[in-house]
């Protein structure tokens, strides 16, 4: 759903997303004008549905080849599997898959990754092309593909071992001057990285982030920035170039004019508007024929039921940065590594990107009843198929682990872990950063945590590797890898059904 406009200009709420209608959305454009691209601005793959992921997201590419893909930017999510995965995905090749639709090769991607700040340490090469010049009457326009700098602090980090990701801003610039060499005056810059807005998804109102200084420190010649990352929707002219940004999951296309002087080579005119993607118009057959190709192959795993619920258990969080979807999922983590063969956990730590969405009581996906839910849907909230690891921790790495919160990923900005029961602590909204959290007030079953005491916890793979800046998980010593935490998690509800919110009363909030 996307808030859109009636014909008298109020906002309401319009039905939208799905790959077979922007397939069409695209066509329909595309007819209009011979001289179309289409570009993405990264994380194509990666905490998709399990339709797409259990076939290592070669559906979704499949989908993309046919609505004529031409660039990409790399996105964090395109290497939750690794840099070996995603140059598979480039290039094509067998790859066993949980699913068995298919035994043929995978022919791979027919439109380029393009990464020009992600280098290969040891050839000091970027990983792929870092522009792609296209002619258009021939005149040269300059596709630049930019990664997000700080992929590695948000992907585990065996993932992306060896690579290095280099300054948004000044690997621009490096870009902008090789094109400007060759004549090239129409640059366009597809950039893994975003803002936000406070208006409706054709406005700019109180533009904030970080692309704004992105942006004001590049070279004028760059005409156009196609955003991504901070799934917002906006349509902005910032520093005198456009800037957009189409929401997430699909549900936004951005529709982008350019007219270009066969004089000059430059940008003459422009203009830009974000598109609902509606479902009042025919789906693409082609697309439509796909995506049921494999959701036959899909709907004996997706659509078993596993538990039933007793109501929402959402991922929204309170003013403490609970949520009781996070306390249910921390909970599966702790039950499943608390066993001393296991683990010997007695706390567990979640972090509250990795939960992607709600367990919704009446939702219908696979035709199950209402209160129940899916394997499918409980895929959809821990898509990203991470292993449990047991460490010990002592009471004052866990105390700083606690700091590592606040001021992450930004000044000012937080993110809260979700913790397993029996685990408490409180944190002050006015202490400075570095003393938000009394190490007092850090409980494990009502008693205070001792500083030079181990204590045995659990996390997934991705926090354990220092994911989102949570450092101190990298110290954890006597490591156990476990299961998959998906499998904890289905366990989980599968133990405990019928299955309540959780209590969202282990983080206190002292403002």
């Amino acid at each position: 759903m996307v808030t859109g406009y009636n014909e008298t200009g109020a906002p309401i709420c319009v039905d939208s997303g799905g790959m077979e209608y922007l397939a069409t959305h695209i066509k329909e454009l595309s007819s209009e004008n011979p001289n179309t691209f289409v570009v993405s601005a990264g994380d194509s793959m990666g905490a998709s549905p399990l339709l797409s992921a259990l076939f290592q997201d070669e559906p979704t590419i499949k989908a993309l080849n046919m609505m004529g893909l031409d660039f990409s930017a790399v996105g964090n999510h395109d290497l939750d599997e690794g840099m070996g995965e995603l140059m598979r995905i480039q290039n094509g090749s067998y790859q066993p898959t949980d699913g068995n639709l298919s035994n043929s090769s995978f022919e791979g991607a027919h439109f380029q990754f393009l990464a020009a700040n992600i280098v290969n340490e040891s050839t000091n090469a970027t990983i792929f092309p870092a522009y792609n010049i296209t002619y258009v009457q021939g005149v040269p326009i300059g596709f630049i593909g930019i990664a997000l700098k700080d992929t590695p602090y948000i992907v585990t980090a065996s993932k992306v071992k060896g690579f290095r990701f280099l300054d948004e801003a000044t690997t621009i610039n490096e870009q902008v001057k090789k094109l400007k060499s060759m004549g090239v005056k129409t640059i366009v810059v597809i950039i893994h990285d975003g803002g936000s807005q406070e208006g409706l998804y054709n406005e700019s109102l109180n533009m904030s982030g970080p692309i704004l200084d992105v942006i004001n420190a590049t070279d004028d010649e760059v005409d156009v920035f196609i955003t991504g990352h901070t799934h917002q929707a906006y349509n902005a002219v910032i520093d005198g170039r456009l800037v957009t940004e189409a929401g997430s999951a699909g549900n936004l296309l951005t529709d982008i004019d350019l007219v270009i002087s066969n004089e000059t080579c430059d940008v003459i005119e422009e203009r830009s508007r974000n598109i609902i993607v509606s479902r009042d118009i025919t789906e693409d057959s082609g697309i439509s024929e796909l995506i049921e190709e494999y959701k036959s192959q899909v709907a004996p795993l997706a659509d078993r039921v596993i538990c039933n619920i007793t109501e929402n258990i959402t991922n929204t969080a309170s003013d403490s940065g609970e949520s009781a979807l996070g306390d249910v999922v921390a909970d599966a983590q702790l039950y499943a590594t608390s066993n001393l063969s296991n683990g010997g956990a007695v706390i567990a730590f979640m972090n509250p990107g990795g939960i992607r969405t709600d367990l919704v009581y009446d939702q219908i996906s696979g035709g199950e009843l209402q209160g129940q839910v899916t394997y499918g849907e409980a895929f959809s909230v821990q898509p990203f198929g991470n292993d449990l690891v047991t460490m010990t921790l002592n009471g004052t790495q866990i105390d700083a682990l606690l700091e590592q919160q606040f001021d992450n990923p930004s000044l000012g900005s937080k993110r809260i872990l979700q913790v397993s029961k029996g685990f408490s602590y409180t944190w002050n909204e006015r202490a400075p950063t570095g003393e938000k959290v009394d190490i007092s007030s850090i409980k494990i079953n009502g008693t205070s945590i001792d500083p030079s005491s181990p204590y045995r916890v659990t996390m997934n793979g991705f926090l354990a590797d220092g994911g989102d800046n949570f450092s101190v998980m990298k110290e954890g010593t006597d490591r156990m890898v476990g299961s998959p935490d998906l499998d904890a998690f289905v366990n989980y509800l599968e133990t405990f059904s019928p299955l309540a919110p959780g209590s969202e009363n282990r983080i206190v909030l002292e403002k």
